[in-house]
């Protein structure tokens, strides 16, 4: 799955309303006698935008929506990703595995999308993290529970408190993503992770991510309830804070015009 080239490089609406279609798709596919014409074993969420996986959130829509105090839309959107997020966790409770390439930068909800996949796959030079404490918010949409998952408790509150962006190679290191690619190298080196040790290599990486969900699950409620709690930090940031998200939110634009 490639983001469309006229989508923005963050997840608007609609960007979330196509997801949730594909995972739509994927399911009405797995449930119809096409699918023994269209086997699949993996799911690949990627990009094609040069430099950018995803940047995350619709800035401009928050701030314009907690200037307005217009909650009812914050939590509309919020809900909606923790429904893609929670789907992707799920790798959409179909017979898949699920890997993220990671090209450029994936940040705040970009990554937390990521980390939803059961494997994550990024570039040595990508720049990976949850910088919403730099306008006194945090990552709402599953970096508190999936990083934690992941990491546990300690080192998650260390990524998501320091607001500091990684490279590739220092979320390897730590642990966040699974395989390394060169710069320039990440799709390649997706579709030799896929084909490298057959069906049985796919059997037993299916397993381990079957077993993660079972063992480390990830409740729908969790989710929303943390989300919850996003919704209502947002509304409390000062209007400083807000300026902030209007000055990123100009630059995620600008970077739409390039591309």
């Amino acid at each position: 799955m490639y983001y469309k080239d006229a989508a923005p490089p963050f997840y608007s609406f609609q960007t979330l309303l196509d997801m949730a279609d594909v995972r739509e798709s994927l399911r009405a596919l797995f449930a119809s006698p096409q699918i023994s014409a269209f086997p699949l074993r993996y799911f690949v969420m990627a990009s094609r935008k040069p430099g950018v996986f995803n940047l995350g959130g619709d800035l401009a829509m928050f701030a314009d929506s907690i200037q307005r105090r217009d909650v009812a839309t914050l939590r509309a959107y919020a809900h909606a990703c923790i429904d893609v997020v929670h789907g992707l966790y799920l790798t959409f409770d179909l017979p898949i595995v699920s890997l993220s390439v990671i090209t450029g930068q994936a940040l705040g909800g970009g990554l937390e999308a990521a980390l939803a996949d059961d494997y994550l796959l990024a570039e040595t030079d990508a720049r990976l993290g949850v910088p919403e404490i730099a306008f006194n918010t945090f990552p709402g949409m599953g970096a508190v529970t999936l990083l934690t998952r992941r990491l546990g408790e300690a080192r998650a509150e260390e990524i998501i408190a320091s607001g500091r962006v990684y490279s590739g190679q220092e979320m390897y290191d730590l642990g966040v993503v699974d395989v390394l690619a060169p710069p320039g190298e990440g799709h390649r080196q997706a579709t030799a992770w896929m084909n490298e040790g057959g069906p049985q290599r796919f059997a037993r990486r299916l397993a381990i991510a079957s077993a993660r969900r079972r063992f480390f699950p990830v409740p729908h409620e969790e989710l929303l309830e943390i989300t919850d709690l996003w919704v209502d930090c947002s509304c409390d940031v000062s209007a400083h804070d807000i300026r902030h998200m209007q000055k990123l939110a100009a630059a995620q634009k600008r970077m739409l015009q390039r591309h």
